[in-house]
């Protein structure tokens, strides 16, 4: 079991160490990747943890 702060670095979407990672308007971060695929399956562009629509289209890093 991974410890919290091993979570922290963690995509929600690829469950894996973050690979660029971006931050939306949600404060929920992913892998710039994971968030460009999640987008091209869906109409809208939603945060993948909560469904929050994003009005940015190129999210900030999240350094």
């Amino acid at each position: 079991m991974a410890s919290r702060s091993e979570e922290d670095f963690c995509c929600p979407v690829c469950h894996d160490v973050f690979r660029d990672p971006v931050v939306l308007s949600c404060s929920h971060s992913f892998c710039k990747d994971c968030l460009k695929s999640w987008w091209r399956e869906r109409p809208t562009r939603e945060c993948p943890v909560c469904k929050r629509r994003s009005s940015r289209e190129q999210p900030p890093l999240n350094l």
